[in-house]
């Protein structure tokens, strides 16, 4: 853990990844790395459309705020092509975001749309002071569906959750482990694909990031 990984390759029957101070080998492998994916040395690296997604927190919120936004705990997003989601976490901070890179000259759009977002859902909220934001990035793909890659012996890549990859996530792992413990794919949520090609992918990332921001230029305002 806290580990970096260099590289990996196949050697010798077993996989073995490469760190700073020593090799890893294994006879089994799962990528999990989704939109973070590393060079391996002899197959080409995991392939999905990179779309950032920033969020921002406020401070947290007395009892009578939270009384009235999201009292049961739940967690929403929704279903707009240029996605949004919202939650408290357990100090009363509320959580929201979009898709959206905050480190280029037009990021302060995305910053501005969250401001218009919040005064929108939670009027009694306006003003209130950010804490922290960040970003980070989300793994498309063609379909907007995830994908289990078979890229060698007993070797899978689970990724392109596409934004919503908490519960599936969680459930292809599981279900990946069990299967490479096994040695069957029955039990694999979906059936695993031998190849990986999406084209293009920098260039459609930058389309999706410029429509991104011209939406969030203008979302909200009304």
């Amino acid at each position: 853990e806290g580990t970096p990984a260099l590289s990996l390759g196949w050697e010798a029957d077993q996989w073995e990844i490469a760190t700073p101070s020593g090799y890893v080998r294994a006879p089994a492998m799962l990528l999990a790395t989704n939109a973070y994916p590393f060079r391996m040395s002899w197959v080409h690296p995991l392939k999905t459309v990179p779309v950032s997604y920033f969020q921002v927190s406020t401070a947290p919120l007395n009892d009578a705020q939270r009384a009235k936004i999201l009292p049961g705990g739940e967690g929403c997003w929704d279903s707009a092509m240029v996605m949004s989601s919202w939650r408290l976490d357990g100090e009363g901070r509320l959580i929201i975001g979009g898709m959206g890179q905050l480190d280029h000259v037009a990021g302060g759009a995305h910053r501005a749309w969250v401001r218009r977002k919040i005064n929108r859902l939670f009027p009694d909220l306006k003003g209130i002071a950010f804490e922290h934001i960040w970003d980070g990035r989300i793994a498309m793909t063609n379909d907007k569906l995830p994908k289990i890659w078979r890229f060698g012996p007993r070797a899978y890549a689970c990724f392109g959750y596409s934004g919503r990859g908490i519960a599936p996530g969680t459930v292809f792992g599981q279900r990946l482990a069990a299967s490479l413990l096994d040695g069957s794919e029955e039990v694999l949520p979906i059936v695993p694909v031998n190849e990986n090609a999406i084209r293009a992918v920098g260039l459609r990332g930058k389309l999706i990031e410029a429509g991104v921001t011209a939406n969030h230029m203008v979302r909200d305002w009304f």
